[in-house]
């Protein structure tokens, strides 16, 4: 019961911070509700069927948040998932235009900013794939899910080439906000991603709050970020597959930041 009251007051909390970012999202008009009836087929990487790269607009979930337990009950979170003027103005996007097609690295960003995936040696790392019939051929999403619906992406795989379901991304300096747009790498299926945050780069750290989401493919990549009062230093981000769907990996991109002072 005490769980069920505490989700119950971070609901309340979230209905009454409304902004931009959710009216925006609110005022989609004339999509479609209807599920996709594709088959849950993997991308291929380097594939050549491209018949259902792309569904129509329609209306997606929101964002769940859960607090931490303890102090970290404590902290004021805001989550934004619809991309908004607020959210842009107030962060800085990572490049990684200067990262080589197809290769695998473990850290990328500028000497302001930089994100290590390997904080804790479980040797997880990414590879950036363009758009298209060799790299992510299917559509990411519409506005105001994403920024753009067609991204550069950086596919999560392990260092032996394999694809992977969960990443950690550790931060060279302390933020107080972070954002990053996310799709699994399975058409046809509706997939939960949670991402934790945690105060110091380790995944032995407390989780600090986590957001829970949606997202699916084609057309189904979702925006996750979030402004603390609190310090963070690393998002952990997983997959949570149904025990009938194969594993088959994740990507991101569009990642923003803002540094705390």
């Amino acid at each position: 019961m005490k769980a069920l009251y505490l989700k119950s007051l971070v609901a309340a909390a979230l209905a009454v911070t409304l902004s931009s970012c959710e009216k925006k999202a609110e005022n989609i008009e004339n999509l479609s509700q209807l599920k996709t009836q594709l088959s849950g087929i993997v991308y291929p990487i380097e594939g050549v069927d491209q018949s259902t790269n792309i569904l129509p607009k329609r209306k997606l979930p929101r964002a769940v948040l859960t607090k931490g337990y303890g102090e970290y009950q404590k902290i004021k979170v805001k989550v934004i998932d619809t991309v908004c003027d607020e959210y842009i103005l107030a962060t800085k996007k990572v490049d990684f235009s200067g990262l080589k097609e197809g290769k695998y690295v473990t850290s990328f960003g500028t000497n302001e900013f930089k994100i290590l995936t390997d904080p804790d040696f479980i040797r997880r790392g990414v590879v950036k794939l363009s758009n298209g019939p060799k790299g992510w051929w299917t559509h990411w999403n519409y506005s105001p899910y994403t920024e753009s619906e067609y991204p550069v992406v950086l596919f999560a795989k392990d260092r032996n080439g394999n694809t992977v379901d969960a990443i950690d991304l550790s931060f060279l300096q302390s933020l107080k906000m972070f954002g990053f747009e996310i799709a699994p790498n399975t058409t046809g299926r509706d997939v939960k991603i949670i991402v934790e945050f945690k105060e110091s780069s380790t995944y032995r750290s407390p989780t600090m709050f986590e957001v829970e989401q949606t997202i699916s493919s084609p057309s189904g990549a979702r925006l996750i970020a979030v402004k603390s009062d609190r310090s963070f230093e690393m998002a952990s981000v997983k997959i949570v597959y149904d025990r009938d769907v194969k594993s088959t990996g994740l990507a991101i991109t569009n990642i923003r930041y803002g540094i705390a002072n």
